[in-house]
């Protein structure tokens, strides 16, 4: 199945990309998208989507718009779903 995923900030940099679509299987879960992300970009993204890294713990990652938490990483992803990666805004 194709789902969307898009990069927010620094994310982007690291993907060289804002967004793409990926075929994962179905039933797929949180979990399986992201590592499929870190075999897709290695190191690059490891430092942010490894949840015992400093920085993965301060990444947001939704689900059709759904703020998802570590409780949600074998949350089933449906068809045609939107994935975002991004690092929270921060400012003053």
């Amino acid at each position: 199945m194709k789902v969307r995923v898009a990069y927010l900030s620094i994310l982007r940099d690291a993907t060289g990309t804002k967004e793409e679509y990926l075929e994962i299987p179905e039933k797929s879960t949180v979990n399986d998208l992201i590592s499929v992300l870190m075999k897709k970009y290695g190191e690059r993204l490891k430092p942010f989507l490894d949840p015992d890294s400093e920085m993965g713990q301060g990444i947001i990652l939704t689900l059709n718009s759904e703020l998802l938490s570590t409780l949600d990483m074998d949350k089933v992803i449906p068809e045609g779903a939107e994935f975002l990666v991004g690092l929270p805004p921060f400012g003053g």
